[in-house]
Order: C-alpha cells, then structure tokens, then sequence
C-alpha cells in the first residue's frame, strides 16, 4: 500500500469516526428521561471525547510512521481496556440520575 493510501485512510476514518460520535452524541442527549440525566451524559460524553481523540491521535501518528508500530496494540488496549468498566460506571450514574437506586450488591444468597 503507497504512503499516500494509508495516510488517506487514516485520515478519512477519523473522519467517519468523529461524524458518527457525534451523531451518536446528539441522539443520546434528545433520548435523556430529565435534565440531570442530560447533565450526566455531557459530562462522560466530553470525557469519552477527549479520551477517544487521544487515542485516535496515537493511531493516526503511528499510522503516519512517527510512532512505532506496537502503538496500534497499545491503543487497542487503551480504547477496549476501560471500556466494560466505564459503561458499568456509566449505567450506574445514569440509573441514579434517573431517580432509580442503581445496583445495589447483595451479600445474601437467599
């Protein structure tokens, strides 16, 4: 593949990527029950923002061969490490901004 497809490539999937989070972004916001829902979810959507363009900016620059190579498996890691954990943080906040009482763990087995 020439240097120019790959940089091509690099540059419109950031592209599609940063379109359809925003997309997302926007049809998550007017889906909200209640303010404070709307509240919670501008707060972890501009984190998750950042976070995601941090670690597109670590692929486009290794795809621009200015990182070594072994920086797409560290941001593979960086992107789907968190991510189980932060969608259950996520769901927690949401239920209680929601007026639910969340998860609440059990230690009995009855």
């Amino acid at each position: 593949m020439s240097g120019t497809m790959a940089v091509a490539g690099a540059l419109g999937g950031a592209l599609v990527c940063a379109v359809a989070g925003r997309i997302g972004a926007g049809a998550v916001l007017r889906a909200a029950a209640n303010d404070e829902q709307r509240q919670v979810l501008r707060r972890i959507l501009s984190w998750a923002g950042f976070y995601a363009a941090a670690v597109m900016s670590a692929v486009l620059l290794a795809s621009f061969q200015v990182l070594p190579p072994w920086a797409y498996t560290a941001a593979l890691l960086a992107w789907f490490g968190p991510l189980l954990p932060a969608l259950a943080w996520a769901h927690h906040r949401l239920d209680a901004a929601a007026g639910g009482a969340g998860f609440e763990p059990s230690l009995s087995v009855a």
